[in-house]
């Protein structure tokens, strides 16, 4: 019957679905690297009101804020707050996303707040939001 020339269609489909693809790996990306920035920031928070609560008596709010500044970068908000053996601290980063970059987008706010408090010589560390 008919011998129809069918060699073009495999490449069409191809350029149609790859830039598909790609927009969908660097939102995988970017909710990956979105994720990986809290996750870092509530380790340095959770470490650092640990590290508070065991010294306690001998340790002030400027004393923890050098601790977080040493052990992150492109923080954009710091709060530390010791009052009656509570230790509260906030933390936040402005991220940026590959389509934030590309598409002149705002930077993602990106905040972790913890509260510490030791009671019954027990270590009660929660997250406040």
């Amino acid at each position: 019957m008919f011998n129809l020339n069918n060699k073009g269609q495999s490449l069409v489909l191809f350029v149609i679905l790859f830039p598909i693809f790609i927009l969908v790996m660097a939102m995988v990306y970017d909710i990956g690297n979105f994720y990986y920035e809290k996750e870092r920031l509530d380790n340095v928070n959770y470490m650092t009101i640990e590290y508070g609560l065991d010294e306690i008596e001998n340790i002030n709010e400027s004393d923890l804020i050098d601790l977080i500044v040493r052990n992150t970068s492109n923080l954009s908000d710091i709060s530390v707050l010791i009052d009656d053996d509570v230790i509260t601290i906030r933390l936040g980063i402005n991220a940026k996303g590959i389509f934030s970059t590309i598409l002149n987008f705002d930077s993602i706010s990106i905040s972790s707040e913890y509260k510490g408090s030791i009671i019954n010589d027990e270590k009660i560390i929660e997250r406040v939001k």
